[in-house]
Protein backbone atom coordinates (compact mmCIF):
# COMPACT_ATOMS: atom_id res chain seq x y z
CA UNK A 1 0.00 0.00 0.00
CA UNK A 2 1.63 2.95 -0.97
CA UNK A 3 0.17 6.77 0.02
CA UNK A 4 -2.45 8.30 -2.80
CA UNK A 5 -2.13 11.90 -4.53
CA UNK A 6 -3.81 14.35 -2.68
CA UNK A 7 -6.98 14.30 -4.29
CA UNK A 8 -7.41 10.49 -3.80
CA UNK A 9 -6.71 11.31 -0.47
CA UNK A 10 -10.12 13.13 0.06
CA UNK A 11 -11.80 10.53 -1.29
CA UNK A 12 -10.01 8.53 1.22
CA UNK A 13 -10.93 10.45 4.11
CA UNK A 14 -14.28 11.22 2.99
CA UNK A 15 -14.64 7.21 3.16
CA UNK A 16 -13.39 6.44 6.26
CA UNK A 17 -16.00 8.61 7.63
CA UNK A 18 -18.52 6.87 6.22
CA UNK A 19 -17.33 4.02 6.81
CA UNK A 20 -17.56 5.00 10.71
CA UNK A 21 -21.13 6.41 10.16
CA UNK A 22 -22.55 2.82 8.52
CA UNK A 23 -20.69 0.93 11.61
CA UNK A 24 -22.21 3.10 13.86
CA UNK A 25 -25.78 2.65 12.13
CA UNK A 26 -25.63 -1.11 10.96
CA UNK A 27 -27.14 -2.50 14.84
CA UNK A 28 -29.46 -4.16 13.30
CA UNK A 29 -26.63 -6.55 11.47
CA UNK A 30 -23.89 -5.92 12.95
CA UNK A 31 -22.87 -7.04 16.87
CA UNK A 32 -20.62 -4.34 18.98
CA UNK A 33 -18.03 -6.59 18.22
CA UNK A 34 -18.16 -7.09 15.23
CA UNK A 35 -18.33 -3.22 14.49
CA UNK A 36 -15.17 -2.25 16.42
CA UNK A 37 -12.85 -4.46 14.96
CA UNK A 38 -14.26 -3.63 11.70
CA UNK A 39 -13.75 0.20 12.81
CA UNK A 40 -10.42 -0.88 13.62
CA UNK A 41 -9.57 -2.69 10.47
CA UNK A 42 -11.45 -0.80 8.20
CA UNK A 43 -9.65 2.45 9.30
CA UNK A 44 -6.60 1.42 9.49
CA UNK A 45 -6.85 0.69 5.97
CA UNK A 46 -7.96 3.70 5.08
CA UNK A 47 -5.48 5.38 7.34
CA UNK A 48 -2.18 3.59 5.39
CA UNK A 49 -3.22 5.10 2.24
CA UNK A 50 -3.10 8.47 3.57
CA UNK A 51 0.40 10.39 3.68
CA UNK A 52 1.63 11.49 6.89
CA UNK A 53 3.62 14.30 5.07
CA UNK A 54 0.63 15.86 4.04
CA UNK A 55 -0.52 18.75 6.34
CA UNK A 56 -3.90 17.88 5.29
CA UNK A 57 -3.63 13.70 5.92
CA UNK A 58 -2.27 15.21 9.27
CA UNK A 59 -5.16 17.42 10.16
CA UNK A 60 -8.21 14.83 8.97
CA UNK A 61 -6.18 12.57 11.12
CA UNK A 62 -5.68 14.73 14.56
CA UNK A 63 -9.39 16.21 14.01
CA UNK A 64 -10.80 12.31 13.92
CA UNK A 65 -8.62 11.57 16.96
CA UNK A 66 -9.52 14.43 18.81
CA UNK A 67 -13.21 13.88 18.17
CA UNK A 68 -13.00 10.03 18.97
CA UNK A 69 -11.47 10.76 22.06
CA UNK A 70 -14.14 13.33 22.94
CA UNK A 71 -16.70 10.99 22.49
CA UNK A 72 -15.00 8.53 24.31
CA UNK A 73 -14.70 10.31 27.38
CA UNK A 74 -18.15 12.14 27.23
CA UNK A 75 -16.10 15.67 26.49
CA UNK A 76 -18.60 16.26 23.15
CA UNK A 77 -21.91 17.01 23.17
CA UNK A 78 -22.10 13.92 20.53
CA UNK A 79 -22.64 10.38 22.13
CA UNK A 80 -19.93 7.61 22.14
CA UNK A 81 -19.65 5.55 19.56
CA UNK A 82 -21.84 2.35 20.13
CA UNK A 83 -18.56 -0.01 19.95
CA UNK A 84 -16.55 1.99 22.62
CA UNK A 85 -16.86 1.52 26.14
CA UNK A 86 -17.16 4.62 28.57
CA UNK A 87 -13.73 6.35 28.96
CA UNK A 88 -11.76 3.44 26.63
CA UNK A 89 -8.44 3.16 26.98
CA UNK A 90 -8.11 1.03 23.83
CA UNK A 91 -9.06 3.74 21.64
CA UNK A 92 -7.62 6.64 23.36
CA UNK A 93 -4.31 4.76 22.50
CA UNK A 94 -5.19 3.94 19.53
CA UNK A 95 -5.69 7.11 18.42
CA UNK A 96 -2.64 8.82 20.21
CA UNK A 97 -0.44 6.70 18.37
CA UNK A 98 -1.60 7.03 14.84
CA UNK A 99 -1.81 10.96 15.60
CA UNK A 100 1.97 10.98 16.88
CA UNK A 101 3.06 8.93 14.25
CA UNK A 102 1.24 11.38 11.73
CA UNK A 103 3.02 14.46 13.91
CA UNK A 104 6.43 12.53 13.58
CA UNK A 105 5.31 11.95 9.55
CA UNK A 106 6.55 8.38 9.41
CA UNK A 107 5.07 5.93 7.34
CA UNK A 108 1.28 4.88 7.86
CA UNK A 109 1.93 1.76 6.48
CA UNK A 110 4.46 0.37 9.26
CA UNK A 111 0.95 0.73 11.71
CA UNK A 112 -0.68 -2.51 9.48
CA UNK A 113 -0.14 -5.16 12.94
CA UNK A 114 -1.57 -2.47 15.26
CA UNK A 115 -4.46 -2.19 12.25
CA UNK A 116 -4.80 -6.07 11.32
CA UNK A 117 -2.96 -8.29 13.88
CA UNK A 118 -5.31 -6.62 17.25
CA UNK A 119 -8.59 -7.58 15.41
CA UNK A 120 -7.85 -10.58 13.63
CA UNK A 121 -6.85 -12.22 17.52
CA UNK A 122 -9.88 -11.16 18.85
CA UNK A 123 -12.27 -12.46 15.76
CA UNK A 124 -10.19 -15.55 15.39
CA UNK A 125 -10.00 -16.22 19.28
CA UNK A 126 -13.58 -15.50 19.60
CA UNK A 127 -14.83 -17.87 16.55
CA UNK A 128 -12.23 -20.53 17.70
CA UNK A 129 -13.47 -21.03 21.12
CA UNK A 130 -17.07 -20.69 19.87
CA UNK A 131 -16.57 -23.44 17.32
CA UNK A 132 -13.90 -25.29 19.15
CA UNK A 133 -14.23 -24.99 22.69
CA UNK A 134 -12.04 -23.75 25.24
CA UNK A 135 -10.64 -27.53 25.69
CA UNK A 136 -9.45 -26.98 22.06
CA UNK A 137 -8.61 -23.10 22.38
CA UNK A 138 -7.77 -22.32 25.87
CA UNK A 139 -6.81 -19.23 27.61
CA UNK A 140 -3.44 -18.31 28.76
CA UNK A 141 -3.09 -15.11 29.57
CA UNK A 142 -6.42 -13.60 31.28
CA UNK A 143 -8.83 -13.68 28.47
CA UNK A 144 -6.58 -14.16 25.54
CA UNK A 145 -6.69 -17.66 23.92
CA UNK A 146 -3.88 -19.47 22.45
CA UNK A 147 -5.77 -19.45 18.56
CA UNK A 148 -5.98 -15.72 19.49
CA UNK A 149 -2.83 -15.37 19.90
CA UNK A 150 -1.62 -17.57 17.19
CA UNK A 151 -3.70 -15.12 14.77
CA UNK A 152 -1.74 -11.88 16.01
CA UNK A 153 1.69 -13.43 15.35
CA UNK A 154 0.42 -14.60 11.98
CA UNK A 155 -0.88 -11.25 11.12
CA UNK A 156 1.66 -9.25 12.58
CA UNK A 157 4.50 -11.64 10.31
CA UNK A 158 1.99 -11.06 7.50
CA UNK A 159 1.38 -7.18 7.63
CA UNK A 160 5.06 -5.97 7.66
CA UNK A 161 5.56 -3.93 4.99
CA UNK A 162 9.09 -2.72 5.40
CA UNK A 163 11.61 -4.59 3.86
CA UNK A 164 13.26 -6.88 6.17
CA UNK A 165 14.33 -10.75 6.31
CA UNK A 166 11.50 -13.54 8.16
CA UNK A 167 14.08 -13.40 11.02
CA UNK A 168 13.60 -9.87 11.42
CA UNK A 169 10.21 -10.53 11.36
Amino acid sequence: VKPVDEMEQHVVMCSIVVWIVLLEMATRVLSTFAARKLCHAGCGLGIMYLDSAQLTARCFVWVVAAGSIAMTWDLSPLPPFRFSRPRDVGITVYLILVSVWFALRLPATVLAPLFFADPAGAVVGKALSWYLGSRWNPAWCGSKTVGGSVAVFSFTWLSITYDCSPLQR
